[in-house]
Formats: C-alpha cells, structure tokens, sequence
C-alpha cells in the first residue's frame, strides 16, 4: 500500500520541476519530516499557538505547504529508468525510483491546454518529502492526535531534486529566500485591520477569538491622547518619521505582563490605563524619552501593576534602569529583563545596611552583627546569602554626609540595622528616613533593628527621647548582641 498524492505539473519561474496540488493533512504530516540541517527549531508557543488556531476552528485557513523530493537513481542496480528522471517527467512520461520506491505517474490531460497531471505514490512507512515551509504548522497538527482533522485538506507544492548534495543546496537556499526575501506584513498593519474594525469583529470576538489583550487595545488606543503622554511618543512611534505602531505595542506589551503575573488571567484595563500615565511621567527622564523599545515599556508596565514586590518595586526597577543604562538597547525581551531584575531585587533583599557610628570602640558591635548573619548564612546554605554593608565600606573617615548614595543604599536593602551606641546623629538621621518611607508607602516599621551595647555606650546619653517608644535591643556585651541579632535577623528572613 502507499499513499497516493495528486496535482498538476509546471516548472517554476527559476525553472524547478514542481507538482501542485491538495492533500489531507494527515497524509502531508505522514510522509514528511523537517531537515534539521537548516529548519528552524520548533517554538513551544508558537506551536501552542496553531494547536489552538486549529482547536477553534474559525477563520481557519492553511497556505500552501512547500515540499521536496528526490528523485533517487542507482543505475547500477535492477529496476533502474531507461533516462533522465526530470527529462522524463518533463515529458510526461511515468519514473520510478529504485531507491525509495517513489512512483511518478501522469494522468492524460483532458485537453492539449491542459497542465500535465501527476499521481505521486509514496510506500507505507517511508517519509520521502522533506519539509521547506509549513514545518510548524504541520507539527502543531501532529501533536492534536484528533481524528476529527483527517478530512482536512491543505494545499501543497511538491519541489523535484536530483542527487542530495543538489537537494541539500537547493532546499536550503529556497527556505532562506521564502523566509527572507518577501516584505512581510507589519504587525501594526496586521493589528490595524481587526482592532480598529468592530463592524467585522465585535468585542467578544477579540477577546474570544484573538485574546483579552486585542479588546483592551480597542479600549486603550484612542484614550492615548500623545498630546499629554508626549514622553512615550517614541515607544509608541508618534513623533514625526516614524512608524506608527501603538497598537502591537499594546498588545504585545499587555501580553508580556499577563504572561508574568498569570497568564490565566486577564489584566484590569483601567488599572492598565493608569499604570501608562504613571509610566509617563518616568519617561519623563530625558534618556528614557529617546527609547523605542517596546520590552522596557512592557518592563515598566509590569513592576507597576504587579502585586509581587519580591521581584523588587517600580521604583527601584526605574533607577536600575537609569543606573545601568538599560534604555539605551533598542531590542529588549520584557520577560528577560523582568527575570534579571527580579534576581537583583531578591539580592537586594537579603543586603543589610548597618547604620552606625564607625570608631575603634565601636568595630566590636559591627563584628557581632557580621558574625551573626555569617552563622546564618552558614547554616541555612542559603543560594542569596545576606550580605551586611556599612557606609565607609563606599564612602571613607568616620564621618560622613547623608548624601544619594547613602539613601540609596538604605532603600535599597531589605533591612536596616541601626546600632545606637554612642547615639552618633547620622544613625537618627537614618532611621529618620527610611521612617519617612515606610509611612509614604504605607508599610509598618518592621524592616528596621535598634540595637545598644551598654559594655561599650551609656543608654541613658545614647538614646533620644523621640525614639525610645521603639522597640530596641539593649544588651549589656557584645555576645549578648551577637545572639539577639542573630535571632531578630533570622526571624525577619523566615528562616527559622
């Protein structure tokens, strides 16, 4: 038995022997394979993404699938043609390869203007046709395993090759220029002609059929006015000389966050709406002005609609970006850099900045704090140790200005521990400020540790009145503050 594929012959323009035709999919997906040698590696998503286009069932719609096949010859052996196989399929005349078994047979036209017809039999078992174009559409229909698809028909073109060097060189460059050489549809212009069509597709049927992200783009795009969001005109493709093109980064932006939140869900449009006004007005840094990247927008838009302050707050994300330049890439994957970030965050967590006064008699406080989260770092082998850092581990002398970087460091960490010994005023100052933070965000002052050593301060000068409401560590040695910092620190990071 074999299976039997039919179609009409013509050389191409370039002068390739082809056979086209229409077949079942299933019988297209069982006698081919993909040519690791130059096909693209098959992409989950996208794949998933066919898989669902064919579950739906609407719109469904297959181009043509573009094969090739050798024509396999040992004249050497028994059951060799009597010619040339392209010479005798040019002439109409019937080939069988003594290789494969391939079986070429014309069919009589039913008039002299007529194309010549084919009949192409391929043995059971054998995969002969080599995939060009249509490789991961015909994957995604393999993974259904539905029988309901076998009445399926697709169109096909058939490409004829001699030896495998000429079939090797020739699919090779055919994929490269059927890949590469057309102008391909922009996704705005792709985007332009559902969104902004409610007469052809409602608001159901965006959502529905192309996904939640496709109704919130409706409803987001014409309440973009660029007038006042004037600093996202380039990430949008508003200013004068470019390519408009809102709508996919819309889209493709609203579907990065979901994908990072909970691709289950849905995103709350008007939260969206307010979360690009906020974006905005960060973009109101000159050197954020000038980025097209349609990832770092995305980027923004996550950190400031999730919930998950483990992979570090917006703030913190916009002066990383600043930081490290970040928005001079013209090309950034959202979840990468979303992911990079995230790691950096939860290094920052674990970073505790030591306030404290910075004298010979003081440097034992510092040793038992350090020696503290050693231990714990330690015993619980932790992949992101915590990390103490002190002020003149940047800046130098015991004396020092509260300045950027100072206040930097102490938003950055997850923990503050403020040794009151010797009640040095920058320590108050300190404390003072991440206070002023956590009663901006709303936040109990629970990411703070007071901490005294009586062996070495005097309690009753150290400490001011306007914090002695605050819960504090008042030990009489230096031992004594190692094991109750050890405990605090450790039941801060729930580590037990």
């Amino acid at each position: 038995m074999s299976t039997v594929f039919n179609g009409a012959f013509a050389p191409s323009i370039g002068g390739f022997l082809t056979v086209r035709g229409y077949a079942r999919l299933i019988d297209i997906a069982r006698c081919s394979y993909a040519d690791e040698a130059y096909q693209r590696d098959l992409k989950p998503g996208h794949v998933e993404d066919i898989k669902k286009f064919f579950d739906d069932g609407e719109y469904l719609f297959f181009p043509e699938i573009i094969l090739s096949v050798q024509l396999d010859v040992d004249y050497d052996s028994n059951g060799a043609p009597a010619g040339d196989p392209f010479q005798m399929i040019r002439e109409g005349k019937p080939f069988k390869s003594n290789i494969s078994g391939l079986d070429i047979k014309p069919r009589k036209a039913s008039s002299a203007r007529d194309l010549t017809r084919y009949e192409i039999a391929v043995p059971d078992g054998q995969k002969l046709f080599k995939r060009i174009d249509g490789n991961h559409r015909l994957s995604a229909f393999e993974a259904l395993k539905d029988v309901e698809f076998d009445r399926y028909v697709a169109p096909f073109c058939l490409v004829f090759f001699g030896t495998a060097k000429d079939a090797r060189r020739n699919e090779k460059a055919l994929f490269h220029n059927i890949n590469s050489k057309a102008l391909p549809l922009t996704s705005e212009e792709v985007f332009k002609g559902i969104v902004d069509a409610p007469e052809d597709f409602s608001d159901s049927d965006l959502n529905d059929r192309f996904g939640p992200e496709y109704l919130q783009c409706r409803q987001l795009k014409d309440r973009l006015d660029f007038s006042y969001l004037s600093n996202l005109k380039s990430v949008f493709g508003k200013n004068e000389g470019q390519d408009e093109c809102a709508r996919s980064v819309l889209i493709q932006s609203l579907q990065d966050v979901r994908g990072q939140i909970d691709p289950k869900t849905t995103l709350d449009t008007e939260a969206a709406f307010e979360a690009i006004k906020r974006i905005n007005d960060t973009y109101g840094d000159k050197r954020l002005q000038a980025s097209t990247a349609q990832g770092l927008f995305a980027a923004f838009l996550y950190f400031q609609l999730s919930d998950d302050r483990n992979r570090g707050t917006y703030e913190q994300f916009t002066n990383w970006v600043l930081r490290t330049h970040q928005y001079e890439l013209t090309s950034i994957n959202a979840a990468d850099l979303i992911k990079i970030f995230g790691k950096i965050a939860q290094s920052r967590k674990r970073q505790v900045f030591v306030s404290m006064q910075f004298s010979d008699d003081t440097k034992p406080n510092f040793e038992a704090i350090k020696s503290a989260i050693d231990d714990l770092n330690a015993k619980h082998d932790l992949e992101i140790a915590i990390r103490p850092i002190r002020i003149d581990q940047f800046d130098t002398g015991y004396s020092y200005e509260i300045n950027a970087e100072v206040l930097r460091l102490i938003e950055d960490s997850g923990l503050l521990i403020a040794d009151l010994t010797h009640g040095n005023k920058n320590v108050y100052q300190e404390i003072g400020y991440l206070m002023g933070l956590n009663q901006g965000k709303g936040l109990a002052h629970e990411n703070f540790l007071l901490v005294h050593n009586a062996s070495i301060g005097d309690v009753k000068k150290d400490i001011g009145f306007n914090i002695a409401g605050i819960k504090q560590l008042r030990l009489s040695d230096t031992n004594a503050l190692r094991e109750a910092v050890k405990e605090q620190v450790s039941k801060f990071y729930g580590l037990g």
